[in-house]
């Protein structure tokens, strides 16, 4: 399930109506509908802090993140922005300690930016793999 699949899911799961959802998001209820349907697949973080709270859940539970399956690696790299941003997405300390402005980047510099990280993340954990 894609992160807009989950948005609409956790949604009517609470019986929630896309119009109040959208006025405590203060963004349109088209807006919402494109997060939805993933028309829109760079959601900015605020929004997605925002939905957590509307929702009550935490940034890895809307982001479907669970506990990973035994043996479950890291990806080899990126390919596209929907994949990259679900990553970064994924992992609350990367997305609260900021520094850089996701709404400001293109596909291709997302797709860097979580490459870059992916890959510092293997150098790290290589040092400590038992």
């Amino acid at each position: 399930m894609n992160i807009g699949e989950k948005i609409k899911a956790i949604r009517m799961s609470r019986g929630l109506l896309v119009e109040e959802v959208a006025k405590k998001l203060d963004v349109s209820p088209s807006t919402l509908y494109r997060y939805e349907n993933s028309s829109i697949s760079k959601i900015p973080i605020d929004v997605i802090d925002k939905l957590c709270t509307i929702y009550g859940v935490t940034t890895s539970e809307l982001m479907g993140n669970g506990a990973p399956a035994e043996g479950e690696e890291l990806p080899a790299s990126f390919a596209n922005a929907e994949q990259a941003m679900a990553f970064m997405l994924k992992m609350p300390v990367l997305a609260a300690y900021g520094g850089y402005d996701i709404e400001s980047m293109d596909d291709k510099t997302i797709v860097e930016f979580a490459n870059e990280i992916l890959s510092q993340l293997k150098l790290v954990s290589y040092k400590y793999k038992k």
